[in-house]
C-alpha cells in the first residue's frame, strides 16, 4: 500500500480562527491529525468508533473556539451525543486554548460497511437520541443546549444544533480518515455561520463552495490544510484572526478524581468502603485511562469531609 507523501503526514495540528465578507461571516478550520491518533493510541477503538469520537473530538474544539479566553477560570465545551447506538454515549470537552479530549462508552463497537464502502459512523452513534452541548465561560452558569440527533454522521447534528442554538445558519464539515497501518492519518473540520447582512446570493455561493470542496480528508490529503480551505472557500476575501496549536490533553489529577468521588455522595462513598474490604480502590479517568489508586484512608477522609460539608449546609 503507497504512502502518503510526507508533507500531509507532517501537517501540525492547528486551530484557525477568521472572518470573511467584511465580518459577515465567521470560518473556523482546524487540522486535528495527531490529537486524534493519540484518541486511538489510548483508547485502541474500532475504525467506526475512531471516526465518531475524531468527530466529536474535532466538533468541540471548534465550537470551543467561540469562548473568550480571558477569565479567571479556564472557558471549556462540552459535546455528548447519546444516539442509542452500539457506541453508547460519545464525549468530548475542548478549550479555545486549542486542547481536547474525548471517549466512547463502548470503544470496540462496529457496525457494517455502508453501500459506499464508508465507515458507518452513523451505524456506531445511533440516530435516536440527543446532541447535548454544555458551554461554561469560566464566570456565571454554564449555558447548556440540546437538539435531537439528526443523522448520527456528527457533522450535520453540530450544524442542527448551531442553527437552533444561536440562530444562525451554519455549515459543518468533519472529516477522519483511517488506515489499517497507520491507525488515523488525517482529521479535521470546518464551520461557516453566515451573519447578518449576508445575502442571498452570497449565501448560495458560500453553499455552493463547500459543496464543491469535496471531504476535508481528501483536501488533506493533496497537502491543503486549513488556510487553504479558508482562503478557497472565500476566493480571498478572509482575513485570518488567530490561530493556534492543537493538542490532546487530558488534564485529569488526584484532586480531580476526589472531586469527582465526593460528588457521588456519602452513601455511594460508604458502600464503596465496603466493597473494598482494605484494598485501593481503583478510580480509572475515562478520557486518558490513567488509573488512581484510592487507599483506605483517603476514602475515608473524603467520606467524612462529604459529612462535614452537608452537615455545614
Amino acid at each position: 500500500m503507497d504512502a502518503w507523501p510526507v508533507h500531509n503526514v507532517a501537517m501540525h495540528d492547528v486551530l484557525i480562527r477568521g472572518i470573511a465578507l467584511n465580518g459577515r461571516a465567521r470560518v473556523v478550520a482546524a487540522s486535528t491529525t495527531r490529537a486524534v491518533q493519540e484518541l486511538r493510541r489510548i483508547h485502541d477503538p474500532s475504525p467506526e468508533v475512531a471516526a465518531a469520537v475524531g468527530r466529536m473530538a474535532t466538533g468541540a474544539l471548534i465550537l470551543a473556539s467561540s469562548l473568550e479566553k480571558v477569565t479567571r477560570k479556564e472557558p471549556v465545551l462540552t459535546a455528548e451525543i447519546q444516539g442509542g447506538g452500539p457506541a453508547g454515549k460519545i464525549v468530548a470537552t475542548a478549550s479555545p486554548a486549542g486542547w481536547v479530549r474525548a471517549f466512547a462508552a463502548d470503544p470496540r463497537a462496529t457496525a457494517p460497511r455502508r453501500s459506499d464502502g464508508k465507515l458507518n459512523v452513523a451505524g456506531v452513534v445511533g440516530d435516536q437520541g440527543q446532541l447535548i452541548v454544555t458551554r461554561d465561560p469560566g464566570f456565571g452558569e454554564p449555558f447548556r443546549g440540546v437538539v435531537p440527533i439528526f443523522s448520527g454522521e456528527i457533522a450535520k447534528d453540530f450544524a442542527l444544533y448551531l442553527t437552533e442554538s444561536e440562530q444562525t445558519p451554519s455549515a459543518v464539515a468533519l472529516g477522519v480518515f483511517t488506515k489499517p497501518d497507520v491507525g488515523v492519518s488525517h482529521a479535521g473540520g470546518l464551520l461557516v455561520q453566515l451573519l447578518p447582512g449576508v445575502t442571498e446570493n452570497e449565501a448560495h455561493v458560500i453553499e455552493q463552495r463547500i459543496a464543491e470542496m469535496g471531504a476535508i480528508t481528501t483536501l488533506m490529503r493533496t497537502g491543503r490544510g486549513p488556510v487553504h480551505w479558508i482562503t478557497d472557500l472565500f476566493a480571498g476575501e478572509a482575513e485570518i484572526l488567530e490561530s493556534t496549536p492543537v493538542e490532546f490533553r487530558c488534564g485529569c489529577s488526584e484532586s480531580k478524581v476526589e472531586a469527582a468521588v465526593k460528588l457521588l455522595g456519602a452513601a455511594e462513598v460508604e458502600s464503596m468502603l465496603i466493597a473494598s474490604r482494605n484494598r485501593a480502590e481503583i478510580v480509572t479517568c475515562e478520557f486518558c485511562k490513567k488509573r488512581y489508586e484510592l487507599e483506605m484512608p483517603r476514602l475515608r477522609r473524603l467520606h467524612d469531609e462529604i459529612l462535614a460539608e452537608t452537615q455545614s449546609n
